[in-house]
């Protein structure tokens, strides 16, 4: 088994709390993941073993899940309904985009742009950006 800065267990543990968090039940977060809910399961313990494929979607899970957090000012309501609800700017709802092969990837690449975008350029708080983020067309792609 390979050594890894974060223990499996851990990322388990921290996807399991991004996951539910954000609304989801445990088939959903399978789907995420590839695999059945059963495998998710049995592996709530012990966590998946690093640099399988379950394991890096789990890390990149938990990076985005963290990117929401600071844009929502840690609003857990405001960002489960913007996880849910269709946005233009990523032309769907994020919950969809993350059962994507690069979905994950891509929308944390959108949350970025949006945290940069609200540093720079916006006289609202981040909560406020996140929450409006759907018409905002400069952010469009």
């Amino acid at each position: 088994m390979k050594r890894s800065l974060f223990p499996t267990s851990v990322v388990t543990k921290a996807f399991t709390w991004a996951y539910q968090e954000l609304g989801l039940n445990v088939k959903q977060a399978s789907e995420i993941l590839g695999i059945s809910p059963s495998s998710l399961a049995q592996t709530t313990l012990l966590g998946f073993e690093s640099g399988t494929t379950e394991y890096r979607k789990q890390l990149a899970f938990i990076r985005m899940y963290h990117l929401l957090i600071g844009l929502s000012e840690g609003d857990s309501d405001t960002m489960r309904a913007w996880f849910h609800e269709f946005q233009m700017p990523i032309n769907a709802a994020p919950v969809d985009l993350c059962l994507m092969e690069d979905g994950i990837e891509q929308l944390s690449h959108f949350l970025r742009e949006l945290r940069q975008d609200a540093m720079t350029t916006s006289p609202y708080p981040p909560t406020q950006t996140l929450a409006t983020s759907a018409v905002r067309p400069q952010m469009a792609h």
